[in-house]
């Protein structure tokens, strides 16, 4: 009986990992991808970071965790239409008793292929650093 178990977990475990190098082909090398925002959250606590299109529309990437790097996606369609922004705002619960709305944002970013963009967030949060890596 321990034999069939032991054979039916490596038949999924075979399985899955046929899933995962079926989706690792669709991206491979020169395809249209997107463009990555690292974001490293040194400030106290998460934040939930967005990017600006050129229409003034506000486009969720995700949410950072306090003291984490999270790598997060800008599709070619909103990084294309011209020069972005990227918004950072706190995630305090609405409970909160020291919650603020306010943020930062950076000046308009013309995303090209190739570019790397890293947020550095500090505890204060005017203090926080972008760094723009072209190509």
């Amino acid at each position: 009986m321990m034999g069939m178990y032991r054979v039916a977990l490596m038949m999924g475990m075979v399985a899955f990992s046929a899933a995962s190098a079926e989706a690792a082909q669709l991206n491979g090398p020169g395809d249209d991808t997107d463009h990555e925002i690292r974001v490293v959250n040194n400030f106290w606590s998460p934040v939930r970071v967005y990017v600006q299109d050129a229409n003034g529309r506000l486009h969720l990437l995700g949410r950072v965790a306090r003291g984490k790097f999270k790598v997060l996606e800008v599709s070619n369609e909103i990084a294309e239409t011209s020069q972005v922004r990227l918004k950072v705002y706190p995630n305090d619960p609405v409970w909160s008793l020291v919650g603020n709305s306010d943020g930062i944002r950076t000046k308009e970013l013309d995303l090209q292929d190739g570019d790397a963009v890293t947020v550095w967030l500090e505890t204060d949060l005017t203090q926080s650093m972008i760094e723009v890596q072209k190509g």
